[in-house]
């Protein structure tokens, strides 16, 4: 890894995926993972992992996708979206990225194209630009104001082929 006063280039994506010197101990193997999985599925993305700070009582966003901030939401279930998407708002993020790697062992896209395709509001008003979901090494771009729920569905059945999607 290349190494600047601020940011460390990833080993594997090099400029592609900037890691902050400063960014959160605790976060940063699930946040480099993630991150990674994004630059794999697009080839025409690029990432910044930032400093981590306390800011106004709630952490700054994680990452910086394509010059706009994002958040990493390791949701525990289908019905974590709602919270993930609350949460990626508060900090001020337009780029929710769904990690179902750190706490979900199979994708069930009927469940959780239902929550992403709720969120339809602020995808329309502008508040959220985009949501990656990652599983699995693998990343699918979803946004529910140009996206149908089936559409949604199919773009997260990629993810996990072959697997019933209730």
């Amino acid at each position: 890894m290349k190494q600047s006063k601020e940011f460390i280039q990833d080993e594997i994506y090099g400029e592609r995926l900037l890691i902050s010197v400063n960014a959160d101990p605790r976060e940063l193997q699930s946040n480099i993972r993630a991150a990674r999985a994004i630059l794999h599925s697009y080839s025409d993305v690029t990432i910044t992992i930032n400093a981590h700070t306390m800011s106004f009582g709630h952490k700054n966003p994680e990452y910086t996708i394509d010059g706009q901030l994002g958040d990493r939401k390791g949701i525990m279930g289908e019905k974590g979206v709602t919270a993930g998407f609350k949460a990626a708002k508060k900090q001020g993020c337009k780029i929710v990225v769904i990690d179902l790697d750190e706490h979900i062992l199979q994708v069930r896209s009927f469940e959780l194209s239902k929550y992403i395709s709720r969120r339809k509001a602020d995808f329309v008003s502008g508040m959220i630009a985009a949501c990656y979901i990652v599983f699995d090494g693998e990343a699918v771009a979803v946004n529910a104001s140009v996206q149908t729920r089936q559409e949604i569905m199919s773009a997260i059945e990629m993810l996990n082929p072959g697997t019933p999607s209730y």
